[in-house]
């Protein structure tokens, strides 16, 4: 295991290029979360804004699903267990297969 002055040092090394790095030599296709500016910036901002939606919609569904979800296994605890199961050795074969 790696000692923790290591780890300092390392952490301490990697701030300092941090600080050596120049953000205006960096191209701009270099960093994708970088702020856009012009005829750029208003696309981007619909599209954060429409997949922030989308991602609230998305937990709101799963949100109701997982009451449904909890109520089955209240009422059938084997049979979950077993559907777990099932799941994990096809989705383990799949994976293997890859």
């Amino acid at each position: 295991m790696v000692g923790a002055t290591s780890l300092r040092e390392e952490l301490h090394i990697l701030r300092a290029e941090l600080g050596r790095k120049e953000p205006g030599k960096q191209p701009a296709s270099a960093d994708p979360l970088s702020v856009k500016t012009g005829s750029e910036a208003a696309p981007q901002a619909e599209a954060v804004a429409d997949l922030r939606e989308q991602l609230g919609e998305l937990g709101k569904a799963l949100s109701e699903h997982t009451g449904g979800i909890e109520e089955f296994v209240k009422e059938r605890p084997l049979a979950s267990v077993l559907a777990t199961f099932t799941l994990g050795i096809l989705v383990g074969r799949l994976m293997g297969r890859a």
